[in-house]
């Protein structure tokens, strides 16, 4: 991607990989979809795979979700792995 990135369009990114999160979490999107989406905010809109860890962090203890602890914990493993090996890419790369 040629163009600057905005503030703008990185907030949009974060609360895009939210939703996709929160979502995944409740069961209703795929996590193959929402690796992708992180993936794809970290290529092009700058977000840092920190910064999806720290939504997922938040995510697991956001009381608004009506999802059990242990189910948010199951659903949210495979999203953390993930950002640890985009994270150790990141160092080697």
């Amino acid at each position: 991607m040629g163009s600057k990135i905005t503030s703008s369009m990185r907030n949009w990114a974060l609360n895009w990989i939210k939703g996709s999160i929160e979502s995944c979490l409740r069961g209703s999107t795929p996590v193959n979809i929402v690796k992708g989406r992180i993936k794809r905010a970290i290529e092009s809109y700058n977000v840092k795979p920190e910064d999806v860890e720290a939504v997922i962090s938040l995510l697991q203890r956001d009381p608004s979700l009506t999802i059990p602890k242990e189910l948010r914990e199951e659903r949210a493993r495979p999203l953390l792995e993930f950002i640890e090996e985009l994270k150790k890419g990141e160092k080697s790369g």
